[in-house]
């Protein structure tokens, strides 16, 4: 139970950074349109993505905890779940790496093919999790 919790949990908070690396991209050259080498953003836009980056990605790791406490709740102690909830957020820093050659390699269809894959994943995980919990 507490592997598969604390794997989608990881995999849930990585689609989010995922989804706000998407975002970034989208501010920065539009849907779908490819990033314009040389022309980095400016003004608004900059600003904007900066900020979607910075709230995305610490909302990946606040999702990742959030999800792993929740189906992590059949644990009796709070240390022990605590601890779960928090490598869940850690794995989520290293797990989100991915999303950069999947970006360089295949641009924002990577990244929704990505970010769909890693919600699979997540939802599979998940459902092991609560089945494994049932008595």
């Amino acid at each position: 139970m507490a592997t598969s919790g604390v794997a989608a949990a990881a995999l849930f908070g990585t689609a989010v950074v995922t989804l706000a690396v998407l975002g970034v991209d989208v501010l920065r050259s539009g849907f779908m349109a490819g990033a314009p080498v040389g022309h980095p953003p400016g003004g608004a836009a900059g600003s904007a993505a900066a900020t979607l980056l910075l709230a995305g990605t610490l909302g990946g790791f606040v999702m990742a905890g959030a999800a792993a406490w929740w189906l992590l709740a059949p644990i009796g102690s709070l240390y022990r779940r605590a601890v779960l909830a928090l490598s869940s957020a850690f794995a989520t820093v290293v797990l989100m790496l991915v999303a950069v050659p999947v970006h360089q390699l295949a641009g924002q269809p990577g990244l929704i093919g990505l970010a769909a894959l890693l919600l699979a994943g997540g939802s599979a995980c998940a459902l092991r999790a609560r089945r494994a919990a049932r008595p």
